[in-house]
Parts: C-alpha cells; structure tokens; sequence
C-alpha cells in the first residue's frame, strides 16, 4: 500500500455520484479529511472484523468484496469499480468490518472519513436520501443475489455471473480474466470444479469464447436466456 493525495473532491470525475448533492463547503470538508492509497492486485485493502472509520471509493481499479466463510470458503458479495462508495452496516452498529475488500486489479483507493459522512448526513437532506437509496440498492442486490443462489441452477448462475461482468463491470462483451475460476464459484455459489466444466460447455457451444487472459460472450441473447430460465 502507498499513500498519496492527487486531485480535490471538488473536480474528481470519479467521485460518487452522492457528492453532487453536498455544497463546496461541504465537499470542501470531505476533500480535506480524506487519504488515499495504492494498491496492487490481489492486495487486501481492509480485511473482514477489523475496525472501520472510513468509507471508500475507487479512483481506479476493481476490487472484490466478500465474506470469509467457514472452512475457508468465500462468498463473493460483489464487484466493484470507480464511482461506487464501499461502506458497510458496521458503520453504524460496531464500526466493525462485516466483509473484506481485496483489489483485482491495481487499485487506487480514496479513504472518506466516517465522522464527516455521518456529519452531512445530519445536515443535508438531499444527501441523506441519496444515502438511504444507496443502502437500499444494496440490500435489493443482496435479495435478488439470494434468490439467484438458492433457487437457479448453475446453469443460469454462472449466465447471470459472466453478465453481470459485461454489462456492469466491463461495459463489453470481451473481458479480463480478472476472477480466477475458484472466484468464478464464489461469485455464483458453485464449486471451481462445476464452474470450469460449465464454462467448457458455454465454450463448446459458441456461447462464449475463452481466452487465456480474456472471456467473450459470443451470443448473448443465448446466454441471457439461459439466465431467466435458470
């Protein structure tokens, strides 16, 4: 990890969309209380039970979030990229860390002072509710990764996995191997094992086509089909 301090709040492009609610002299105070960090991949950037005081958003980067299960078993709760503030219920129960934070790729990390947060939440209406939507976006993604987990077969688990990459995360159809099969599984509830043999069969298919360093979804509309029917 290395520290450093680029450029102000007030003029970031990738702040989180929240911020436009604020006044200058309140960006102005989030930008002062602020820290940032790189990170390389693979690097935990804050681990799962340890204390929290700070929100974060990526500058640059992707990174994963995830609880540390039983038995050593991961489940990845989501992925994630610039713009996107990472803050979990801690925050507001223990300040402690319900899940961990690793970087996929290098990441340059922007650490947000809690106190202030909680601050501009009291006096700023317009912020507060954009808080509240953000929290509630999180809880509708964790119902609906819920339902998907316990009630699709793999299948249309790991159809709605590869997707959710191209569509949300890389906005293309050709993507980075960023997750390695064993988080593929962890992402979609299934076994590394299952997870490469569906992958082999997509593949086969002409669904997607596999790379050593890259996956493309070839057809698409096949794919999302697979997803809804499950």
């Amino acid at each position: 990890m290395v520290t450093e301090q680029s450029q102000s709040c007030i003029n970031c492009p990738q702040h989180w969309n929240n911020f436009e609610n604020l006044t200058e002299e309140q960006l102005a105070r989030v930008n002062e209380t602020r820290f940032e960090a790189r990170f390389k991949a693979r690097e935990v950037i804050f681990k799962q039970g340890s204390p929290t005081s700070n929100a974060i958003i990526l500058a640059t980067g992707i990174a994963k979030v995830h609880i540390e299960g039983y038995d050593g078993k991961n489940i990845i709760l989501n992925i994630v990229k610039p713009k996107r503030l990472i803050s979990g219920p801690g925050s507001y129960v223990d300040n402690r860390n319900y899940y961990s934070l690793t970087a996929l790729t290098d990441v340059l990390a922007c650490f947000i002072d809690l106190t202030v947060l909680k601050d501009l939440i009291l006096e700023n209406n317009k912020f507060a509710e954009g808080y509240i939507k953000f929290v509630s976006q999180k809880s509708i993604n964790i119902f609906n990764k819920l339902v998907s987990s316990t009630q699709k077969k793999m299948h249309g688990r790991l159809a709605e996995g590869l997707l959710f990459l191209a569509n949300d995360i890389f906005e293309s159809d050709k993507f980075d191997n960023i997750l390695s099969r064993q988080e593929l599984g962890e992402l979609t509830n299934m076994t590394r094992e299952s997870v490469v043999r569906v992958l082999k069969e997509f593949n086969d298919e002409k669904i997607i086509n596999i790379e050593s360093e890259s996956i493309e979804i070839l057809d698409k509309a096949r794919l999302r089909k697979i997803m809804i029917s499950g």
